[in-house]
């Protein structure tokens, strides 16, 4: 998964079906951000797929570098802070929102920087192995992406919702996996987690589901 064109569009694909089911589980307006993460993650396979093809020398440059700074300005740019933001509007603790919200202050601070590395910094995308190296924050890269790790997966971690939990586990795993073996390929291969981790999502809407159907009704 993740290694080629045809592997980012057949994943994109897959993630797409998920996220048009996890959206019909929706019954509640707070739950549309979080329902919503595995269509955009969808969108994002397809367009690093484009980003492959140009890289390949199968479409245009031109072509190549538009997919390329969507793709970023999604990674980047709107996940830090689309993600922590989804957690919380689900979260009925009123005690865990508070906390949460630090994440998504600090979600919105690594946007803002990695949104103006997009725009003033010199960005690329190289081959590296069987992944894609996005390059173009700099020498705070470090510190940045562990900051990134910080606002996108903490929030999860303090959930009430023991399956949200361990979406944060999972990705925090993940994360630490892939920096260990591969740091130069971790915005390309991360993200194609976060997208398997569209399956979870999908499950709690539907325990979310079936547990209000078992409540009973009173007259």
């Amino acid at each position: 998964m993740c290694f080629s064109a045809e592997a980012d569009f057949v994943s994109g694909a897959l993630i797409g079906a998920v996220g048009v089911a996890s959206l019909r589980e929706v019954r509640h307006a707070r739950e549309i951000p979080l329902a919503a993460l595995p269509i955009a993650f969808a969108v994002h396979q397809l367009t690093e797929g484009v980003v492959w093809l140009g890289l390949e020398g199968h479409v245009s440059r031109s072509v190549s570098d538009v997919a390329m700074y969507a793709y970023l300005f999604y990674a980047w740019a709107a996940l830090p802070f689309v993600a922590p933001l989804a957690i919380y509007l689900v979260e009925p603790v009123r005690r865990r929102r508070t906390w949460m919200a630090a994440f998504i202050a600090l979600g919105a601070v690594v946007a803002a920087y990695l949104l103006w590395a997009l725009v003033h910094e010199p960005v690329s995308a190289h081959i590296t192995g069987h992944t894609i190296d996005y390059r173009g924050v700099g020498d705070s890269g470090n510190l940045v992406t562990a900051l990134y790790v910080v606002a996108t997966c903490g929030t999860f971690l303090l959930s009430s919702q023991r399956r949200i939990v361990w979406f944060g586990v999972a990705n925090v795993a993940a994360v630490a996996a892939i920096a260990w073996e591969q740091s130069a390929g971790l915005t390309s291969l991360w993200c194609l987690w976060a997208g398997v981790v569209s399956v979870l999502i999908y499950l709690q809407l539907r325990d979310w589901r079936r547990a209000e159907e078992a409540e009973p009704a009173f007259t």
